[in-house]
């Protein structure tokens, strides 16, 4: 397997930098844990500020409450030193209906708070999510060939969730509690100068252990969702029916569920690391704020015996020291969790931060109705190298270090044309390049060399979107989504209505069957298709291009052993579907080879012949050879 070489890595005698390095050197898990930095924090709030205006009402509630929630403490003092003292019962009603009428408003207050802050923090949560994902489609073929889906789908689900806190809890929490903490001391120090300065002594230590732990709880957090994100990969693949199927097969599922149980373990024990390490500063913290009211009830017990405080201000005092305390304890335990959510939000700017290898140039161009006259120029192309995404050689190299090979080119040197409505076969060994010639005609990679032409258009000067509506493609691996038949088609023509879609059936001898399902065309095929026989799937994808009705065709021949029956039948859809159609075909069928207008030999990247397939036989050479291996038994029979 080729070596991750670092953000350049040469093919060939091409250089060419990758977007993705970043993403598989995942810093922060081996070494040390990425820093709280001012722009990534920047970056974070750009998030909160199109919702200024509810953050706006919420820091209003905020202010509020706090300057109602030190009013009842002095409430307390004036009943223990005037109300009670003096038998003033009008006063002691007024005092405590006075409370009970505060804890009323501050309670409505915390109600529209958190009603606004829930709306604002899903709303900041589906802007992120949304951002991603559109990010994600607009990725090169090679980031999903290189990244297990299951990781993709983490980042998606789990990584934004974990940002939840932040944007419904922890910025929420930092406004409070300042809020409180203001309003507290002015309280405080009006009180009693001497006593609140007393109070205050204590408060630089909080800051020590809550650093120390915040250092702790990143590290921990940012290996916990590659954990996560590790697991459900797992889980997406053994969990899939394909896995499943193997599973029993192969007789591994004790094997799969004890790697399941490893891997959940070790989830587990780093989630009890993160709770034992947050219970250690919650017990340091609980010290701290302890010594506070001792000094306060030590002096303060002394003024009130000298007769320089009452019995009801020092009681009052301290009522609101617990508010001090309380902030400040949960300020230390959110800049913990600040910590460890900034280290989930670098795990989604490391996908946001990479470049799409694919991109529409400025000044794109659009066809309007492609004629199909495709022309290969010399075209050169290496797949990037593909890196270790885990393991030793990963950790070796999670700083862009280590060195290695890339791969070696998959073309070179590739020139021919294809007229409109022209059929060409591709042939060839196994790895000869044919499957790579279909990737880059719809621009699913670029070339390093060369240039492909559509209707004398660079493909690389088309907008990526247009290119691609007037190409349809046909795989070997049919894909079909866990969706109705119905759906499935459309995917390839939204408006299509229901005659355009019956009549695609029938030419691709597919309607007969689905209108003998009981539920039609609404029937769910199961996820990737597979409540469907081969035969049957290669069926639905060729209704699926005859419905989008391309100018262009890119077909791949399935190699898989068919029934009679369904071979004809997919035999005579392709044929149908081929017809007045530019297409460019991986061919396995002798039929497909025998009726294309042009066939193209390759062998180990490099176009070796090209001709008709009665001028390549009289040629001999690589042709005659794989026409021999592969269907002169089958041409004998038929005859």
């Amino acid at each position: 397997m080729s070596r991750w070489k670092g953000p350049m890595s040469t093919a060939g005698g091409v250089t060419r930098t990758y977007g993705l390095r970043r993403h598989f050197t995942k810093p922060g898990i081996e070494g040390e844990a990425p820093k709280i930095r001012l722009p990534i924090l920047k970056r974070i709030v750009r998030y909160f500020t199109p919702y200024w205006s509810q953050f706006t009402v919420i820091l209003f509630c905020i202010a509020l409450a706090a300057g109602l929630n030190v009013l009842p403490p002095f409430c307390v003092a004036m009943i223990l030193d005037k109300a009670i003292p003096g038998g003033d019962m009008n006063l002691l009603a007024l005092l405590a209906g006075a409370m009970v009428a505060l804890a009323v408003i501050s309670g409505f207050m915390g109600v529209l708070q958190h009603t606004l802050t829930a709306r604002a923090g899903q709303s900041i949560m589906f802007d992120l999510r949304t951002e991603l994902y559109r990010h994600l489609q607009r990725m090169s073929l090679f980031f999903y060939t290189a990244t297990r889906s299951g990781q993709i789908v983490s980042r998606i689900n789990n990584d934004v969730n974990a940002v939840q806190g932040v944007a419904t809890t922890t910025i929420i929490t930092i406004a409070s509690n300042l809020a409180t903490l203001a309003a507290t001391s002015i309280a405080l120090f009006s009180m009693n100068w001497k006593l609140a300065l007393m109070a205050i002594v204590v408060v630089p230590a909080f800051y020590i252990p809550a650093k120390i732990v915040g250092r702790i709880r990143r590290r921990l957090s940012l290996e916990t969702q590659e954990r996560q994100a590790s697991l459900l990969a797992f889980m997406n693949e053994r969990l899939h029916v394909g896995g499943a199927l193997l599973a029993s097969i192969f007789g591994q599922k004790e094997a799969d569920a004890g790697e399941f149980s490893e891997k959940s373990a070790d989830i587990r024990d780093l989630n009890v690391k993160q709770a034992t390490v947050g219970r250690w500063l919650f017990m340091i913290l609980s010290v701290f704020s302890a010594i506070g009211p001792a000094l306060i009830f030590w002096y303060g017990g002394y003024q009130v015996i000298q007769k320089e405080l009452t019995l009801g201000l020092l009681v009052a005092f301290i009522a609101l020291l617990t508010l001090l305390y309380r902030p400040l304890m949960q300020l230390v335990s959110v800049y913990v969790d600040i910590q460890a959510s900034v280290a989930v939000f670098q795990r989604i700017f490391e996908y946001l931060d990479m470049e799409p290898e694919i991109q529409d140039q400025p000044e794109a161009k659009e066809m309007e109705n492609a004629r199909g006259h495709i022309v290969f120029e010399n075209v050169g192309f290496a797949y990037p190298a593909r890196p270790v995404v885990s393991g030793e050689e990963n950790r070796d190299r999670r700083n862009g270090q280590g060195n290695g090979d890339s791969e070696p080119f998959a073309l070179r040197n590739i020139s021919f044309e294809i007229k409109p409505g022209e059929q060409v076969a591709l042939v060839g060994p196994s790895g000869a390049g044919k499957t790579t010639i279909t990737y880059l005609l719809p621009r699913l990679y670029d070339p390093d060399d060369g240039r492909i032409l559509i209707d004398e258009h660079d493909i690389r000067h088309l907008a990526q979107e247009n290119l691609r509506r007037h190409i349809g493609m046909v795989t070997q691996e049919t894909f079909l989504f866990h969706a109705s038949l119905r759906e499935n088609l459309l995917y390839a023509k939204p408006d299509a209505n229901e005659g355009e879609i019956t009549e695609a059936c029938r030419v691709a001898n597919i309607h007969d069957f689905i209108a003998a399902l009981p539920e039609g065309y609404d029937t769910v095929v199961g996820e990737r298709g597979f409540r469907l026989s081969g035969g049957e799937k290669q069926r639905v994808s060729i209704a699926r291009a005859l419905l989008k009705n391309p100018s262009m065709l890119i077909l791949d021949e399935a190699t898989s052993s068919l029934d009679a029956t369904s071979e004809f039948l997919i035999q005579t859809a392709l044929e149908k579907l081929i017809k007045n159609r530019t297409s460019l075909i991986i061919a396995h069928r002798l039929s497909t080879i025998l009726s294309s207008d042009k066939i193209v030999v390759l062998s180990e990247g490099r176009l070796v012949d090209i001709g008709s397939h009665d001028e390549l036989l009289k040629r001999g050479g690589l042709y005659s050879e794989l026409f021999e291996q592969q269907f002169s038994r089958v041409l004998s029979l038929e005859r």
